[in-house]
């Protein structure tokens, strides 16, 4: 790849994406990997679904608890 091509590559990279850097015990990243592959996922993706799932659990069980509460 040219060098011109991979310098609009990280400017398009460093305008539209963020990056997250996470430190997991030592066998994490490669159970992960496993996970992903097994979803037919990058590892990437994987954890954003992950993520995603969890916000969305955690959203409606707020949302429970404050039904049962009367606090909207």
């Amino acid at each position: 790849m040219e060098e011109s091509r991979k310098k609009a590559n990280r400017k398009w990279l460093k305008a539209n994406y963020e990056s997250i850097t996470i430190r997991v015990p030592k066998g994490t990243r490669e159970q992960i990997k496993v996970w992903a592959d097994s979803a037919g996922l990058s590892m990437a993706s994987y954890i954003r679904e992950a993520c995603k799932e969890k916000a969305e659990k955690n959203l409606k069980a707020d949302l429970i608890y404050c039904t049962t509460c009367s606090r909207i």
